[in-house]
């Protein structure tokens, strides 16, 4: 058997071991305030938006990201881990909002409440995100789910909210350290958030 064949078969090992490379169906953990408007978006996302609504907040209170990550799934990650994590999609989303509109402390008029919860990690794997072929095949590529809402800082009353999962990316350099896959999602859920402020203005 040659070194080429050896290689492929301990690739195909490798993907049923990890299986299922695909971001998952999202599911919910009782985050939000109200599920009852969310609609399907795609295979692994749930949103809705009041987009009358949505453009006639200029501030936002940011709350500091819970985890809501349980059973086996919470024990593969470390307290540190996920308050890095958590601290990491807080200051993505500050970082964004900062850009155009006012980061506020307390409740008022024009004032929206944002609550962020992540709901699921996957580890990235850089040695196998070494190797162009289960890198190009998703093999140790990261993920990440998360609920989130935003509300108003008076009333509570629901303007979004999206339920979603995302694998990492395959073209993407993040997968090269552990969290690296999570994060670059993050960042893209902050930049997306805030595209969509900026249409509704």
């Amino acid at each position: 058997m040659n070194k080429r064949m050896v290689a492929c078969l301990m690739l195909l090992c490798a993907v049923m071991v990890i299986g299922g490379c695909g971001p998952k169906k999202p599911a919910t953990t009782g985050f939000l305030s109200d599920y009852s408007r969310l609609e399907p978006f795609s295979g692994t996302s749930l949103r809705y938006i009041d987009r009358a609504a949505l453009g006639t907040y200029s501030s936002f209170i940011i709350d500091p990201v819970a985890a809501r990550i349980y059973g086996e799934a919470k024990a593969k990650i470390s307290a540190e881990d996920m308050q890095d994590i958590t601290s990491y999609m807080h200051a993505a989303i500050v970082r964004e909002l900062s850009d155009g509109y006012t980061i506020a402390y307390r409740p008022g008029p024009g004032v929206a409440r944002i609550r962020v919860a992540i709901t699921d990690l996957k580890k990235s794997n850089p040695v196998l995100n070494t190797i162009p072929q289960s890198k190009l095949m998703g093999v140790g590529l990261g993920a990440a789910s998360m609920e989130a809402e935003m509300i108003d800082s008076q009333t509570g009353r629901q303007i979004g909210a999206v339920v979603e999962s995302q694998i990492g990316e395959r073209l993407s350099l993040a997968g090269m350290t552990t969290w690296g896959d999570a994060k670059q999602i993050m960042d893209n859920w902050a930049k997306r958030f805030k595209k969509r402020l900026d249409e509704a203005h």
